[in-house]
């Protein structure tokens, strides 16, 4: 595929999210597409600036006034080096903050493509628990900073981790973001896309494992 054929797909893949977005708990969420670098690697994110490459949190939907929850999505993508060159997520980062000028998140879904010392796909919640901090300061010794903020608790891996789709769902379902009417069949309809591709690239990597299980079938 050329490079003309990499931005057109991570256009598109933009526009899905910003449809996602929108039709389940958002109005006017932006999500652009910008270039990393011209031959390999793209950017997507909530109110991405082309210029920086920084995002900025989207209002998500709340019957308070007062307190509302906002979330900032981010992606880098390639073309995977095969025959297909099918589209693949390098890194992507799901942050839900408490304000539009929070510098922290309350809590962040993470997933970064081989990364050492810790899972690839994790969760990060930023507090503090009364028991484990100073277990964490007795026993993690080699720790610069030991706090709960600082672990990465495992989320599936590579092929199962939560799709953007399931945290739409946790924050509906826990009653922190409002919704529009039909959001379940939506979230449901995309996350399966994302499932399928998951499930065609672990039958790529597994394909005696994929034979095996078929010979049992009619």
């Amino acid at each position: 595929m050329t490079k003309t054929d990499l931005k057109s797909q991570v256009r598109e893949f933009a526009g899905k999210i910003q449809t996602l977005l929108n039709q389940t708990v958002a109005n006017n969420a932006r999500v652009s597409a910008g270039v990393v670098d011209a031959d390999h690697l793209m950017a997507v994110g909530t109110n991405l600036q082309v210029k920086d490459l920084s995002t900025a949190p989207i209002p998500l939907l709340s019957t308070d006034k007062k307190m509302q929850c906002f979330l900032d999505v981010q992606y880098l993508l390639f073309l995977e080096a095969t025959s297909d060159q099918y589209l693949t997520v390098k890194t992507s980062y799901f942050g839900i903050l408490g304000s539009a000028n929070a510098k922290d998140p309350l809590f962040h879904y993470d997933y970064e493509r081989h990364k050492a010392g810790y899972t690839e796909a994790h969760l990060q919640v930023l507090g503090e628990n009364e028991i484990l901090t100073p277990m964490m300061e007795a026993l993690c010794v080699k720790r610069r900073k030991k706090s709960m903020s600082e672990l990465h608790f495992p989320v599936g891996g590579r092929r199962f981790r939560p799709a953007l789709e399931d945290v739409l769902e946790f924050l509906i379902d826990e009653q922190l973001v409002d919704s529009k009417p039909g959001w379940k069949a939506t979230l449901a309809s995309s996350r399966e896309e994302f499932r399928n591709i998951q499930l065609k690239a672990a039958i790529r990597q597994n394909p005696e494992l994929a034979r095996e299980a078929l010979k049992g079938m009619p």
